[in-house]
């Protein structure tokens, strides 16, 4: 249940990573280092959770992307490649040993399989929670239901992103440039590219249940949703595929433990 485990506020930390500010957390000790990412439609504060209910295994950092949170923005648009570059910045200014067991969340998902890639001698474990899918947007992005005057802002301002917004990097608090995002991530789409890292795959009731699409069409949107996430399965030799059905699309918030055993189970794998 949300909520259930104790999530104390700590102010952050603060590192210079090239012309800005970036804000970040950690607790615990020992190894792996779990490094807890975001996604679009939440801060990393979402994590605290997680993060209390692991952390007196593990050594666990998060912190918000340029533009988020306590953090500075960054100049221009910016893609998946360069927020890469951030995290790996940060973590040696906040001297986070390696080994890295990373956890994506949606849009973080997909920075944390580029990372993996780029920094695969120094991750030990991969859990992908509800991770974005480069074809996503096109997939569903006309399965919305259509405009009517009492639509909630959270089901219009979905609906623009998901149509046709994410072309555009002023869509987003982060400047995301999503067509660039989704090169690199197809890029790195080779079965096996990860060998035999261990690895999990999350994936929630995201349109079971939602309402930003009509009822007889769900059914089918959540297979297709599932099967994109089974794709990522391809990556890895040693990957599995856990539903999660009394989550919808933020986990972190619904099904916590979820993603804890998850992050125990790779954990054991990967030591």
């Amino acid at each position: 249940m949300p909520g259930q485990f104790p999530a104390p506020v700590s102010p952050p930390n603060f590192a210079d990573i090239d012309d800005r500010r970036l804000a970040w957390w950690s607790s615990g000790s020992g190894s792996p280092t779990v490094v807890l990412e975001t996604g679009l439609g939440a801060e990393s504060a979402d994590w605290q959770p997680v993060q209390a209910a692991i952390d007196a295994r593990f050594r666990v950092f998060r912190y918000d992307r340029a533009g988020r949170g306590a953090s500075e923005p960054a100049s221009g648009p910016r893609d998946a490649a360069a927020m890469v570059d951030d995290l790996a910045k940060l973590l040696n200014a906040a001297r986070m040993p390696a080994p890295w067991l990373l956890v994506g969340h949606s849009y973080g998902g997909l920075l944390m399989r580029l990372f993996a890639r780029r920094f695969r001698t120094q991750t030990c474990g991969l859990v992908l929670v509800e991770a974005m899918h480069d074809e996503q947007f096109d997939a569903f992005g006309q399965a919305f239901v259509e405009p009517a005057p009492d639509d909630s802002h959270a089901l219009t301002s979905m609906r623009a992103l998901w149509r046709e917004g994410w072309r555009d990097a002023r869509t987003t608090p982060e400047g995301i440039d999503f067509p660039a995002s989704f090169r690199a991530a197809r890029a790195i789409g080779t079965p096996g590219t990860l060998g035999d890292l261990p690895m999990a795959v999350l994936a929630a009731d995201s349109f079971g249940h939602s309402p930003f699409f009509a009822a007889h069409r769900r059914g089918d949107l959540q297979r297709q949703w599932e099967n994109m996430q089974a794709s990522f399965l391809a990556l890895s030799s040693r990957a599995e595929l856990i539903h999660v059905p009394q989550s919808e699309h933020f986990m972190q918030r619904d099904a916590p433990q979820a993603i804890v055993d998850a992050i125990d189970r790779v954990a054991r794998h990967a030591l």
